[in-house]
């Protein structure tokens, strides 16, 4: 959450210098005002709403309040315990809850209903009914792969950093043609693997997109989870695993999250702007 604001009182001393006009309070897009609320994983806390604001209740603790329009998501250890108010407050507030075990891992999420589905959620359905979905999905996914590890090896190039042949080659191999489930989490420490999912919930709900879609014969494209891998892959690539490793201190981990928060956006719009031209273009093939 942003740090609260001070106000600092002047004394009683007259001021002789003219008075200036207050300046406008400033205006704050929703969605860019809104910030991650972290329930640390080792925290054993009750939440409950007072108001407009989630409140948060542990022993030793002083009492916090975050306003639910402040909050953008939630990311929440098992030692946490809900009050059905304070779900039923989230999901109507459009706040993706993902709840965590004690070594980072996610275990679940969830997430408000999609009200206003977009046009690129009603093409995706349309996609599930065509018997190759499954194939023209698994090929998007590579090339998306494809194209972070190719603006990655461009990007160490521009600063001199040359690959030679054979690491490209086992980069390739590992994170482009790789068991898809494994890429790259197996590698990502849990806390990372929290943060990014919960960053994409809440990506694909401000794009009216659910997590998951069913298709025919019960086969089921995980959106949530291959955006998550996806970000993965870039966050991997961009600080490196033992870096990531290395900061084991939750607060450390977030605040180097939020830093990096911007460039992720903006890799999730290029993902489901790519996704919506591929799936636009396989439905008028098949029309």
């Amino acid at each position: 959450m942003a740090p609260p604001v001070s106000f600092a009182l002047r004394g009683s001393r007259r001021e002789t210098a003219p008075r200036q006009a207050l300046p406008k309070k400033p205006v704050f897009r929703p969605e860019e005002s809104r910030r991650p609320l972290y329930l640390s994983t080792k925290l054993k806390a009750q939440v409950d709403i007072d108001g407009p604001a989630l409140r948060v209740r542990s022993a030793g603790l002083a009492e916090a309040r975050y306003p639910l329009y402040r909050v953008s998501r939630v990311i929440a250890g098992t030692g946490v315990d809900w009050s059905s108010e304070a779900l039923r407050a989230c999901l109507e507030s459009g706040i993706p809850i993902v709840i965590v075990a004690r070594d980072g891992i996610p275990l679940g999420s969830v997430q408000p209903a999609c009200i206003r589905p977009s046009r690129l959620s009603a093409d995706i359905d349309e996609l599930l009914d065509r018997p190759d979905w499954h194939e023209i999905y698994q090929n998007w996914l590579r090339a998306m792969r494809m194209k972070a590890v190719e603006q990655w090896r461009m990007s160490r190039e521009a600063s001199g950093k040359t690959l030679n042949p054979g690491e490209l080659k086992e980069m390739v191999r590992k994170f482009v043609y790789g068991a898809p489930d494994t890429i790259p989490s197996e590698d990502t420490p849990g806390i990372w693997h929290a943060a990014l999912c919960a960053f994409a919930a809440s990506a694909l709900r401000q794009a009216g997109l659910q997590s998951a879609y069913w298709g025919a014969g019960g086969t089921t494209l995980n959106l949530l989870g291959d955006v998550t891998r996806l970000l993965e892959l870039r966050l991997c690539l961009e600080v490196g695993v033992d870096m990531m490793h290395g900061l084991a201190d939750e607060a450390v981990v977030l605040r180097v999250f939020h830093a990096l928060s911007s460039d992720l956006d903006g890799q999730c719009v290029y993902f489901l702007a790519s996704l919506a031209r591929r799936v636009r273009q396989a439905l008028a093939e098949w029309h």
